[in-house]
Protein backbone atom coordinates (compact mmCIF):
# COMPACT_ATOMS: atom_id res chain seq x y z
CA UNK A 1 0.00 0.00 0.00
CA UNK A 2 1.54 3.52 -0.99
CA UNK A 3 2.22 5.17 2.23
CA UNK A 4 2.14 8.90 2.97
CA UNK A 5 5.27 9.83 5.22
CA UNK A 6 8.56 11.40 4.53
CA UNK A 7 10.99 8.75 3.42
CA UNK A 8 13.93 10.81 5.72
CA UNK A 9 12.08 10.76 8.73
CA UNK A 10 11.33 7.11 8.20
CA UNK A 11 15.19 6.18 8.44
CA UNK A 12 17.02 8.47 10.42
CA UNK A 13 15.94 8.71 14.61
CA UNK A 14 15.30 12.23 16.22
CA UNK A 15 17.51 13.92 18.56
CA UNK A 16 15.67 14.20 22.05
CA UNK A 17 15.32 17.78 22.82
CA UNK A 18 12.38 19.45 25.40
CA UNK A 19 10.46 22.35 25.01
CA UNK A 20 10.80 25.96 26.27
CA UNK A 21 9.92 25.61 30.15
CA UNK A 22 11.72 28.76 31.14
CA UNK A 23 12.71 31.96 30.37
CA UNK A 24 16.37 32.53 28.98
CA UNK A 25 19.00 34.55 27.27
CA UNK A 26 20.95 34.38 24.35
CA UNK A 27 23.17 36.29 22.14
CA UNK A 28 20.73 35.07 19.03
CA UNK A 29 16.98 33.56 19.24
CA UNK A 30 16.25 31.46 16.25
CA UNK A 31 13.38 30.81 15.16
CA UNK A 32 13.19 27.70 12.93
CA UNK A 33 14.38 24.29 13.42
CA UNK A 34 14.91 23.92 9.57
CA UNK A 35 18.20 23.90 7.65
CA UNK A 36 18.34 27.82 7.44
CA UNK A 37 17.50 27.61 10.87
CA UNK A 38 20.18 25.03 12.18
CA UNK A 39 22.66 26.31 9.78
CA UNK A 40 22.40 29.67 11.21
CA UNK A 41 23.01 28.79 14.75
CA UNK A 42 25.35 26.44 14.19
CA UNK A 43 27.60 29.01 11.79
CA UNK A 44 26.72 31.44 14.79
CA UNK A 45 27.98 28.79 17.61
CA UNK A 46 30.96 28.00 15.78
CA UNK A 47 31.80 31.94 16.55
CA UNK A 48 31.48 31.55 20.05
CA UNK A 49 27.41 32.92 19.90
CA UNK A 50 25.61 31.79 22.22
CA UNK A 51 22.14 30.51 20.22
CA UNK A 52 18.49 29.53 21.42
CA UNK A 53 16.50 27.99 18.39
CA UNK A 54 12.84 27.59 18.92
CA UNK A 55 10.47 25.38 16.94
CA UNK A 56 7.12 24.18 16.88
CA UNK A 57 7.79 20.80 16.12
CA UNK A 58 10.87 18.72 15.86
CA UNK A 59 14.15 19.31 14.08
CA UNK A 60 13.42 19.05 10.43
CA UNK A 61 9.66 18.41 10.75
CA UNK A 62 9.38 20.62 8.50
CA UNK A 63 9.64 21.62 4.63
CA UNK A 64 13.69 20.07 5.33
CA UNK A 65 11.87 17.21 6.20
CA UNK A 66 10.41 16.55 2.95
CA UNK A 67 12.56 17.52 0.36
CA UNK A 68 13.98 16.09 -2.29
CA UNK A 69 17.30 17.42 -1.32
CA UNK A 70 18.76 17.74 -4.17
CA UNK A 71 21.86 19.99 -4.01
CA UNK A 72 22.20 22.36 -7.13
CA UNK A 73 23.92 25.31 -8.14
CA UNK A 74 20.76 25.35 -11.11
CA UNK A 75 18.28 27.80 -10.37
CA UNK A 76 14.46 27.18 -9.52
CA UNK A 77 13.06 30.13 -11.74
CA UNK A 78 16.36 29.30 -13.94
CA UNK A 79 19.14 31.60 -14.69
CA UNK A 80 17.26 33.64 -17.66
CA UNK A 81 15.16 34.74 -15.25
CA UNK A 82 17.86 35.81 -12.66
CA UNK A 83 19.80 37.53 -15.38
CA UNK A 84 16.51 39.51 -16.80
CA UNK A 85 15.58 40.56 -13.09
CA UNK A 86 19.00 41.01 -11.82
CA UNK A 87 21.69 41.30 -14.78
CA UNK A 88 25.18 39.40 -14.71
CA UNK A 89 26.36 40.61 -11.47
CA UNK A 90 22.94 39.48 -9.60
CA UNK A 91 23.16 36.21 -11.83
CA UNK A 92 27.10 35.69 -10.67
CA UNK A 93 26.06 36.22 -7.32
CA UNK A 94 23.62 33.87 -7.35
CA UNK A 95 25.22 31.07 -8.78
CA UNK A 96 28.11 31.62 -6.27
CA UNK A 97 25.64 31.70 -3.25
CA UNK A 98 24.21 27.90 -4.46
CA UNK A 99 27.69 26.87 -5.04
CA UNK A 100 29.01 27.90 -1.37
CA UNK A 101 26.20 26.47 -0.05
CA UNK A 102 26.94 23.06 -1.50
CA UNK A 103 30.55 24.13 -0.43
CA UNK A 104 29.76 24.64 2.92
CA UNK A 105 27.57 21.34 3.64
CA UNK A 106 30.63 19.38 2.45
CA UNK A 107 32.58 21.26 4.81
CA UNK A 108 30.64 20.91 7.85
CA UNK A 109 29.78 16.98 7.08
CA UNK A 110 33.76 16.29 6.97
CA UNK A 111 34.32 19.21 10.01
CA UNK A 112 31.79 17.20 12.50
CA UNK A 113 31.78 13.65 11.20
CA UNK A 114 28.16 13.90 10.04
CA UNK A 115 27.16 10.74 8.11
CA UNK A 116 23.86 11.57 5.99
CA UNK A 117 25.17 9.97 2.59
CA UNK A 118 26.48 12.82 0.67
CA UNK A 119 27.88 12.58 -2.50
CA UNK A 120 29.10 14.63 -5.39
CA UNK A 121 27.27 14.11 -8.64
CA UNK A 122 26.40 15.63 -11.91
CA UNK A 123 23.16 16.87 -12.69
CA UNK A 124 20.97 17.08 -15.63
CA UNK A 125 18.03 19.45 -16.60
CA UNK A 126 16.12 17.75 -19.73
CA UNK A 127 13.49 18.71 -21.98
CA UNK A 128 9.70 18.75 -20.76
CA UNK A 129 6.97 17.29 -22.73
CA UNK A 130 6.43 19.64 -25.44
CA UNK A 131 9.36 22.31 -24.39
CA UNK A 132 11.57 23.66 -27.69
CA UNK A 133 15.49 22.78 -27.24
CA UNK A 134 15.86 26.59 -27.67
CA UNK A 135 14.67 26.66 -24.13
CA UNK A 136 18.06 24.20 -23.33
CA UNK A 137 20.19 26.81 -25.54
CA UNK A 138 19.32 29.85 -23.60
CA UNK A 139 19.44 28.52 -20.24
CA UNK A 140 22.85 27.24 -21.29
CA UNK A 141 24.21 31.25 -22.38
CA UNK A 142 22.29 32.10 -19.46
CA UNK A 143 23.93 30.45 -16.89
CA UNK A 144 27.60 30.62 -18.42
CA UNK A 145 27.07 34.06 -18.35
CA UNK A 146 26.79 33.34 -14.47
CA UNK A 147 29.93 31.32 -13.86
CA UNK A 148 28.18 28.17 -13.73
CA UNK A 149 29.92 25.07 -15.36
CA UNK A 150 27.72 23.78 -17.35
CA UNK A 151 27.96 21.92 -21.32
CA UNK A 152 25.08 20.53 -23.35
CA UNK A 153 25.12 17.09 -24.51
CA UNK A 154 22.61 14.99 -27.18
CA UNK A 155 21.56 12.87 -24.45
CA UNK A 156 23.13 12.19 -20.77
CA UNK A 157 25.31 9.35 -20.51
CA UNK A 158 23.38 7.70 -18.10
CA UNK A 159 21.70 3.97 -17.92
CA UNK A 160 18.98 3.56 -17.63
CA UNK A 161 16.98 6.88 -18.53
CA UNK A 162 16.92 8.17 -22.39
CA UNK A 163 17.12 12.63 -21.53
CA UNK A 164 17.68 13.30 -24.98
CA UNK A 165 19.13 16.46 -25.52
CA UNK A 166 20.11 18.13 -22.06
CA UNK A 167 22.46 20.20 -19.73
CA UNK A 168 24.71 18.92 -17.40
CA UNK A 169 25.32 20.85 -14.02
CA UNK A 170 29.00 19.10 -12.72
CA UNK A 171 29.92 18.45 -9.16
CA UNK A 172 26.46 19.07 -7.70
CA UNK A 173 25.66 17.08 -4.59
CA UNK A 174 22.67 15.19 -2.68
CA UNK A 175 22.55 14.32 1.06
CA UNK A 176 20.17 13.11 3.75
CA UNK A 177 18.49 15.96 5.04
CA UNK A 178 17.61 14.78 8.84
CA UNK A 179 20.41 13.28 9.47
CA UNK A 180 22.04 16.15 8.32
CA UNK A 181 20.52 18.08 10.52
CA UNK A 182 20.44 16.24 13.24
CA UNK A 183 24.04 16.27 13.27
CA UNK A 184 24.02 20.03 13.18
CA UNK A 185 21.71 20.11 16.41
CA UNK A 186 24.36 17.75 18.41
CA UNK A 187 27.05 20.07 17.15
CA UNK A 188 25.35 23.25 18.17
CA UNK A 189 24.43 21.22 21.79
CA UNK A 190 28.24 20.45 22.16
CA UNK A 191 29.00 24.32 21.51
CA UNK A 192 26.71 25.44 24.05
CA UNK A 193 23.32 26.27 22.06
CA UNK A 194 20.28 25.31 23.05
CA UNK A 195 17.44 23.70 20.94
CA UNK A 196 13.90 24.19 22.35
CA UNK A 197 10.94 21.98 19.66
CA UNK A 198 7.35 21.94 20.10
CA UNK A 199 7.49 25.32 21.24
CA UNK A 200 5.28 27.70 19.15
CA UNK A 201 6.39 31.06 19.36
CA UNK A 202 3.25 33.86 19.96
CA UNK A 203 4.77 36.83 19.50
CA UNK A 204 8.60 38.44 18.33
CA UNK A 205 10.10 42.11 18.68
CA UNK A 206 13.35 42.69 17.07
CA UNK A 207 15.52 45.45 17.86
CA UNK A 208 17.67 46.60 21.11
CA UNK A 209 16.38 44.07 23.72
CA UNK A 210 15.10 41.85 21.01
CA UNK A 211 12.34 39.36 22.43
CA UNK A 212 10.55 36.00 21.47
CA UNK A 213 7.56 35.15 23.36
CA UNK A 214 6.25 31.25 23.79
CA UNK A 215 2.84 30.78 23.65
CA UNK A 216 3.07 28.69 27.22
CA UNK A 217 4.25 32.10 28.93
CA UNK A 218 8.09 31.49 28.10
CA UNK A 219 10.65 33.99 26.56
CA UNK A 220 14.00 34.33 25.26
CA UNK A 221 15.70 37.63 25.55
CA UNK A 222 18.26 38.12 22.43
CA UNK A 223 20.70 40.83 20.77
CA UNK A 224 18.88 39.66 17.82
CA UNK A 225 16.76 37.03 16.22
CA UNK A 226 16.85 35.62 13.40
CA UNK A 227 13.45 34.17 11.70
CA UNK A 228 14.11 31.47 10.08
CA UNK A 229 10.31 29.89 9.28
CA UNK A 230 9.11 28.38 6.03
CA UNK A 231 6.37 31.04 5.25
CA UNK A 232 7.61 34.23 7.89
CA UNK A 233 5.79 34.59 11.05
CA UNK A 234 6.80 38.08 11.87
CA UNK A 235 5.13 40.92 9.97
CA UNK A 236 8.52 43.20 9.46
CA UNK A 237 8.51 42.30 5.95
CA UNK A 238 5.56 40.94 4.64
CA UNK A 239 7.27 38.62 2.49
CA UNK A 240 4.49 36.07 3.28
CA UNK A 241 1.65 38.44 1.31
CA UNK A 242 4.41 37.68 -1.56
CA UNK A 243 4.46 33.63 -1.61
CA UNK A 244 2.18 31.75 -3.50
CA UNK A 245 0.74 28.41 -2.05
CA UNK A 246 1.64 25.71 -4.17
CA UNK A 247 2.17 22.01 -2.82
CA UNK A 248 3.80 19.98 -4.25
CA UNK A 249 5.20 15.73 -4.33
CA UNK A 250 7.94 13.89 -4.19
CA UNK A 251 6.78 10.01 -4.87
CA UNK A 252 8.81 6.94 -3.68
CA UNK A 253 9.09 4.05 -6.07
CA UNK A 254 11.00 0.94 -6.17
CA UNK A 255 14.14 0.13 -8.24
CA UNK A 256 16.39 -2.42 -8.61
CA UNK A 257 20.30 -1.85 -7.33
CA UNK A 258 22.19 -0.39 -10.76
CA UNK A 259 19.30 0.33 -13.05
CA UNK A 260 19.78 3.59 -13.43
CA UNK A 261 22.60 5.74 -13.28
CA UNK A 262 23.70 7.60 -9.78
CA UNK A 263 22.83 11.32 -11.01
CA UNK A 264 20.42 14.36 -10.38
CA UNK A 265 18.03 14.83 -13.15
CA UNK A 266 15.40 17.84 -13.65
CA UNK A 267 13.11 18.94 -16.71
CA UNK A 268 12.19 22.62 -18.09
CA UNK A 269 8.36 22.02 -17.49
CA UNK A 270 6.74 25.53 -15.27
CA UNK A 271 5.66 23.07 -12.55
CA UNK A 272 9.23 20.70 -13.09
CA UNK A 273 10.24 17.21 -12.11
CA UNK A 274 13.01 16.19 -10.24
CA UNK A 275 14.33 12.76 -10.13
CA UNK A 276 17.15 11.10 -7.46
CA UNK A 277 17.93 7.85 -6.30
CA UNK A 278 18.30 6.96 -2.07
CA UNK A 279 19.80 3.63 -0.94
CA UNK A 280 18.16 2.65 1.73
CA UNK A 281 17.67 -1.12 3.50
CA UNK A 282 15.69 -3.65 2.19
CA UNK A 283 14.14 -3.52 5.78
CA UNK A 284 12.46 -0.34 4.52
CA UNK A 285 10.41 -2.39 2.00
CA UNK A 286 10.05 -5.79 4.39
CA UNK A 287 7.85 -7.41 0.96
CA UNK A 288 10.94 -7.52 -1.67
CA UNK A 289 13.38 -7.77 1.38
CA UNK A 290 15.49 -10.33 -1.36
CA UNK A 291 16.49 -7.13 -3.84
CA UNK A 292 19.07 -4.79 -2.67
CA UNK A 293 17.02 -1.64 -3.93
CA UNK A 294 17.39 2.00 -3.84
CA UNK A 295 14.14 4.87 -3.24
CA UNK A 296 13.74 6.76 -6.76
CA UNK A 297 12.14 9.92 -6.31
CA UNK A 298 10.17 11.70 -8.83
Amino acid sequence: MPRSTSLWRATSDGVATRPLRANVTADVCIVGAGIAGLTTAYLLASEGRQVAVLDAGSVAHGQTGVTTAHLSNEIDDTYVEILRLHGPDGGRLAADSHTRAIDRIQTTCRRERISCDFERLDGYLFLGEGSREKVLDNELEAARACGVKVDKLPNAPVMGFNSGSCLRFRNQAQFHPTKYLNGLAQAIERMGGHIFTDTKVQSIAGGTGAHVQSLDGFGVDAQAVVVATNSPINDMVAIHSKQAPYHTYAIGARVASGAISHALYWDTLEYYHYVRLQSVSPDFFPSHGRLRRSSFYA
